[in-house]
């Protein structure tokens, strides 16, 4: 075949008309050549001056516009399917992400929140905003901040705009959709139709419930702990309840823990043995006295485990006697002598009788240099570490400055059974008495409790429980602490029933609102018996006067009567 046979073949391959098999070459003339668009002999398609072929452009356009209305059915298909629950639509063209089903929501905020505009330019209201976690076809969750609650959309929308502002990367393709945020590769899916489409299960607020308790909760449960401390927990599966530890940010945490740029670090070799090496250090005076009187507190920390001790004292004199008492706990508890105290150049350290004390048994101390408190930084460092979590609970959950020394009592507490960085993660509480730690009876400090009422100290038809505030522990995990302010005592109890979202500045909230409700309802008793002497008075003077005119006429009192004849003499 030459090549303008094969060139003609191309030309010919464009069309469906009719080509002859028995011709294998060109002729030179163009006689018997016939037009592919008209028809008629004597010149090629290219130059044909007919418009009979518009017809053919027509049909291919129409072909063309049946494809493109096809693709707009698919995805009108689509979008009118039952289940709006399985699939979210990624949009670029979305501002926000957005939800017609309210059961999808988990953090849900009923209220107001504006209107949207559909491509129809219909207003649409915002019902709600919350987060949504989508279960993805490959086990992964995703889950969807701000997402706004749209009852008259018919379809679920991300946004690629928001997820932009949140760092995140989506990029398309022809057959598929990802979302990358750095290395991470956060969620993928499928093109249908022309449709990005999220397929996965939104998990409801009763799945999730169901599911764990939050981890916003067990923060609070242990203290304001740090993220790094309550992963190390959960990996080791210590936490019932919690599934996975993405917590929010804190403000309260901020407010107690907000600190300088770190210093360069110098470290010591730690201890191997229990009361090896003690570190103690006496912080105060505080502004307000604690409920107790106490104004400072000192703490003991054994460096081999990391084990720390707190005594809110009223003085300073009191670290002796203070000591003392510590001294014969531990040693009897391990069965081992203390051989090193570390303190500074503090007056309560440096007494004759506290030396004196200190030669007589063994225990040789080690005080810092003058001005130089790097060095006692074990110390240094724990009360500031008491100090930040103390003030968090204490913020967190509303309660006066006098309650500091149940605070820093609750920090300690929570402080010796969470992992230690100085440990390699390992729990203080733990190594120094070899046994596991319980947290499900950890509580949030501040809560509200209900403590029972023992049989004697009621009648049969009063309440059986008293509302009463968590402040804390008892010794050695016997009991809670509860503060009752209503008669303002201290209770120590096990019958405890905790309403661990309600917080002791909750509660001053709903007493201040029983208190105007009082002073309303005192208020409108006065008033009402103000009212009632005027309208008496009122009253009074307009029976009175027309008593008045009607006694006027009314005759005296009876008395003896007399006749007015003329008696006669006989």
């Amino acid at each position: 075949m030459s090549a303008e046979s094969r060139g003609r073949k191309m030309e010919r391959g464009k069309s469906s008309g009719y080509r002859s098999k028995s011709r294998k070459g060109r002729s030179k003339s163009r006689s018997g050549i016939v037009c592919w668009k008209c028809g008629k002999k004597g010149h090629l398609k290219k130059d044909c001056r007919s418009r009979k072929g518009t017809e053919g452009d027509a049909q291919q356009e129409n072909n063309h516009e049946a494809n493109v209305t096809g693709d707009v059915l698919q995805d009108a298909l689509i979008l009118s399917l039952e289940n709006i629950t399985d699939s979210w639509v990624v949009d670029s063209g979305a501002s926000f992400h957005a939800t017609p089903d309210k059961k999808n929501f988990h953090d849900y905020v009923q209220g107001d929140f504006g209107k949207v505009r559909l491509g129809d330019d219909k207003p649409c209201k915002i019902f709600g905003m919350g987060k949504v976690l989508i279960k993805q076809q490959n086990g992964n969750q995703w889950l969807l901040k701000e997402v706004r609650h749209v009852r008259d959309l018919k379809k679920n929308l991300i946004s690629t705009g928001q997820l932009g502002s949140e760092g995140c990367v989506t990029t398309f393709t022809d057959k598929a959709w990802k979302v990358t945020k750095g290395a991470l590769v956060i969620a993928k899916g499928e093109k249908v139709g022309t449709l990005y489409l999220c397929n996965g299960i939104s998990n409801s607020i009763n799945a999730l419930t169901s599911k764990g308790v939050d981890a916003a909760l067990w923060h609070h449960r242990l203290g304001h702990m740090s993220e790094k401390g309550m992963k190390i927990l959960h990996s080791r599966n210590l936490l019932p309840g919690l599934k996975n530890v993405d917590l929010d940010f804190c403000e309260n945490c901020i407010y107690g823990k907000q600190k300088r740029v770190k210093f360069l670090r110098v470290g010591k070799e730690k201890k191997n043995e229990k009361l090896e090496l003690v570190h103690t250090d006496i912080w105060g005076p505080a502004q307000v006295s604690s409920l107790g009187g106490s104004r400072y507190y000192v703490t003991f920390i054994d460096d081999a485990t990391r084990k720390t001790w707190i005594y809110c004292i009223k003085n300073k004199s009191d670290v002796f006697d203070t000591f003392k008492k510590w001294k014969a706990l531990v040693e009897i508890e391990t069965g081992k002598k203390l051989k090193c105290l570390r303190s500074d150049n503090g007056g309560e350290y440096c007494s004759k009788e506290f030396d004196r004390y200190c030669s007589e048994h063994g225990i040789r101390k080690e005080k810092t240099v003058p001005r130089t408190p790097q060095e006692n930084g074990v110390s240094e460092r724990m009360n500031r570490t008491i100090m930040e979590r103390a003030r968090c609970m204490r913020l967190h959950a509303g309660l006066p400055l006098q309650f500091w020394a149940d605070a820093v009592d609750t920090a300690v507490y929570l402080i010796n059974r969470g992992p230690s960085s100085s440990l390699d993660g390992g729990v203080p509480e733990e190594a120094w008495t070899g046994k596991k730690v319980n947290y499900s009876i950890l509580k949030p400090f501040g809560c509200e409790a209900f403590v029972h009422i023992d049989k004697e100290n009621r009648t049969k038809l009063e309440a059986k429980s008293k509302k009463c505030t968590s402040i804390g522990y008892g010794v050695n995990d016997f009991g809670y602490r509860l503060y009752d302010y209503e008669n303002h005592k201290i209770i120590r109890s096990r019958d405890v029933i905790f309403n661990e979202k309600v917080l002791y500045k909750n509660q001053l909230q709903e007493k201040k609102k029983e208190n105007e409700n009082k002073e309303y309802a005192i208020l409108d008793e006065i008033t009402e018996k103000l009212k009632v002497p005027e309208n008496n008075n009122n009253q009074q003077p307009q029976q009175q006067q027309p008593a008045q005119q009607q006694q006027a006429p009314q005759t005296p009192k009876n008395g003896v009567r007399r006749s007015t004849r003329i008696s006669r003499p006989p």
